[in-house]
């Protein structure tokens, strides 16, 4: 036990005002007086002689300022410098150099609190890799989570097997988003890529252990291998005969299917090579070693994978990954340190201990896996804490992947379900936020999408469970974002946006706008000129109702704080149409959005960003009653095809009409060419429809499922969602 006196040159004290810090992580307590400490310029360490309190745990510790000094008590290195942390954060937030006097106990609510970066989809520069240490420790982040393998790259040098990094390092040019980029062909030159020197990787772990934090490997297997495979063809499945394998520069399509061959004994003692070179480098308890997404055809058609399982006596390929990841589990434990896996790990049913990180969903498999086997798990889960996803209203972010997980989402997200038992809310070692970098293509782009993200992950991965202040956090928030500024790092002020929902009710339009942001205010506009801070403010209680008789074509919004504009405009136009604001039925609607369909708004070309009904295997069909009958001539129907993201357009679209909701008559139908039902890059279709003038009350739309798309397009084979929009009636 050690115990730190921190001496800041004394001066006298007076009283003033009482301050209440915010201090991100959250503290677990915190206790002010009425008195202050007032330093000088100067700081001056002293290490007392003996322990005084044996009970703070590892990371824990004690942080009292009063009148004469301030003291950090701690009883290891971690604790002492998390104390620092959180000292540093309280001289920040201070003013005229006074301190306000306080008691601060603390220690964390979980273990385990990580980041990962995915450095092979996008090459991290070493220094870049640092800066995010110093930040991310800042908030008591322990655990760096480094992905350095997989189809796109191998990033660590390995000696003994040179290619790795000689071929696998490195891929082709393609100046297209990561789902559109075709794969390499045989001779195209590869200067995109890099790696880490084994005395790089070495440095980044001594930078990181002096600031409390462990970094954890990856060493992907036996999938997400194809750049491993590349370098050393004969690790994959003969089934591949003399085909080129090339490290992929994108999704890869059918390529991505290319795995180390579970029935080559050459391939675990590749693997075991380079895990001996991995456990020089990194001395983490921990050594990840993947097991995600494998696709097994390739194993189902190998004759050497098939003989080891009848040999074996495994009944399928899923268990046959199991026998392989088994494998790997024990090498590691025979050398003293533990696997991770992610939750597909759970499929093969391995016999030996790994430990979980659950992904898919809300880490669904993770916590099913704890509660049968016993497992110790970690969540990551891709719906509240996968950082390539958007992080405010989708119209103003880069262009990425799926939903939105923003600021607020990481902040608020809690593990624990209220059904949990003790003993697996004891298995859950703690939360992760990852990053994936298939959209980023340098640190500018990844420090957008880590920060301030990190920043509540780190808090929620800190505080006690059940406490949480969204206010004071975001108070806090202004303290790092100081840092962030002196450091030259970028943060996303997603936070300052505004996201809209717009939805028919009774023939109108009720429109509501949201900000995450607690402390600013809402102004619009609906007469074309843009909001100031002298502009209607916005309501919540009572939102917005756009009238159906409405002249209103374009709704404008924009964030203010202290009279200053705060986020981006945003811009809302109406479009026009007999169905705007009418009631819709949308049956069967997947995606539970097919209010979006009347609501006068056209979506963008992603099709996550709210504003598209979306229909997935099955034909597409909904109702609009225009409320009377009324006389209609034509539609226009929004849709959307992207099939590298599985999106294409319906095959035919046939259209409805009925006076009385039951009896329906066609009105017109039409067939979309392929062109336009298949599109490799996003793009918005309007499917027209004109007919000869007829009085309807309500129109029924059926749009037919495209099929398959196309095996020559990179997710040949897959089966495409179908996405609609707007709705229009002339």
């Amino acid at each position: 036990m050690r115990k730190f006196l921190i001496f800041l040159a004394m001066m006298p004290f007076v009283c003033f005002g009482q301050a209440e810090y915010n201090i991100i992580p959250q503290p677990e307590s915190i206790t002010y007086s009425s008195e202050v400490y007032t330093m000088s310029n100067s700081w001056s360490y002293t290490k007392a002689k003996k322990a005084t309190d044996p009970s703070i745990p590892e990371e824990g510790y004690k942080l009292d300022i009063t009148p004469k000094k301030v003291t950090i008590t701690a009883s290891t290195k971690k604790g002492f410098y998390y104390g620092q942390q959180t000292l540093r954060q309280i001289v920040r937030q201070s003013k005229d150099n006074k301190l306000q006097c306080l008691s601060i106990s603390d220690k964390p609510r979980f273990e385990y609190r990580g980041l990962m970066l995915d450095v092979v989809r996008c090459y991290i520069p070493k220094d870049e890799i640092l800066k995010i240490i110093d930040i991310a420790s800042q908030v008591k982040i322990n655990n760096l989570h480094l992905h350095l393998t997989d189809d796109n790259g191998w990033r660590m040098q390995i000696k003994k097997y040179p290619q790795l990094t000689k071929v696998g390092a490195w891929r082709v040019e393609r100046d297209t988003p990561f789902p559109n980029r075709e794969n390499p062909k045989e001779g195209e030159p590869t200067p995109v890529g890099g790696f880490y020197t084994q005395k790089e990787l070495k440095e980044i772990v001594a930078y990181a252990s002096k600031r409390g934090m462990t970094v954890i490997p990856e060493i992907e297997m036996p999938a997400h291998s194809v750049a491993a495979i590349a370098s050393y063809p004969e690790m994959t499945c003969p089934t591949m005969g003399d085909r080129f394998i090339g490290v992929l520069p994108g999704i890869g399509g059918k390529d991505a299917s290319i795995i180390y061959c579970a029935g080559n004994e050459k391939v675990y003692g590749f693997l075991q090579d380079i895990l001996d070179e991995v456990l020089e480098v990194f001395p983490s308890k921990y050594i990840h070693i993947g097991g995600d997404e494998a696709e097994k055809s390739h194993w189902k058609a190998c004759p050497r994978c098939q003989e080891l399982m009848k040999r074996e006596g495994i009944q399928d390929e899923e268990n046959l990954q199991g026998y392989f990841m088994d494998r790997m589990i024990s090498y590691l434990k025979s050398k003293g340190r533990k696997a991770i896996g992610w939750d597909e790990v759970t499929m093969g049913h391995p016999k030996e201990d790994i430990t979980i990180f659950g992904w898919r969903g809300m880490g669904q498999a993770a916590i099913k896996d704890a509660r049968e086997n016993g497992r110790e798990f970690v969540l990551t889960p891709g719906q509240k804490l996968y950082l390539i996803r958007y992080q405010g209203p989708q119209w103003f972010e880069p262009y990425t992947y799926f939903g939105n997980n923003t600021l607020k989402d990481c902040y608020t997200y809690e593990p624990v379900a209220e059904d949990w038992s003790p003993q697996l809310e004891n298995q859950l070692k703690g939360i992760q936020g990852s990053l994936w970098t298939e959209f980023c293509k340098d640190e500018h782009d990844v420090e957008y999408l880590l920060f301030p993200r990190v920043m509540a992950i780190a808090d929620n991965a800190w505080r006690t469970k059940g406490i949480s202040n969204w206010e004071g956090f975001f108070k806090g928030l202004n303290s790092i974002l100081s840092v962030l500024w002196k450091r030259g790092a970028i943060y996303a002020p997603s936070f300052n946006n505004i996201q809209h929902k717009v939805m028919p009710k009774d023939g109108n339009l009720a429109v509501s706008l949201t900000c995450e942001r607690p402390d600013v205010e809402i102004r619009y506009t609906t007469d074309g000129n843009e909001p100031t801070v002298d502009s209607e403010l916005y309501n919540p209680e009572k939102g917005l109702i756009i009238s159906k008789d409405s002249k209103i074509e374009k709704i404008e919004a924009a964030t203010f704080k202290d009279k200053k504009k705060k986020g981006q405009l945003l811009t809302l136009t109406l479009v026009d149409s007999k169905a705007k604001g009418c009631d819709v039925k949308a049956v069967g609607c997947t995606n539970g959005y097919g209010y979006v369909l009347t609501n006068g708004i056209r979506g963008s070309e992603r099709h996550s960003d709210f504003e598209w009904a979306g229909w997935y295997d099955k034909d597409a069909e909904f109702v609009v009653d225009l409320g009377q009958e009324t006389e209609i001539s034509g539609i226009t129907l929004g849709s959307l095809s992207n099939c590298n993201m599985t999106v294409a357009a319906p095959r035919k679209v046939s259209i409805y009409g009925s006076t009385d909701g039951e009896n329906y008559t066609i009105m017109e139908h039409g067939t979309l060419p392929d062109d336009q039902v298949f599109s490799k890059l996003p793009k918005k279709i309007n499917i027209n429809l004109d007919f000869p003038v007829q009085k309807v009350r309500f129109v029924k739309v059926v749009a037919e499922k495209p099929g398959l798309i196309p095996t020559d397009y990179l997710r040949g084979g897959q089966t495409p969602w179908m996405y609609f929009d707007e709705f229009r009636v002339r």
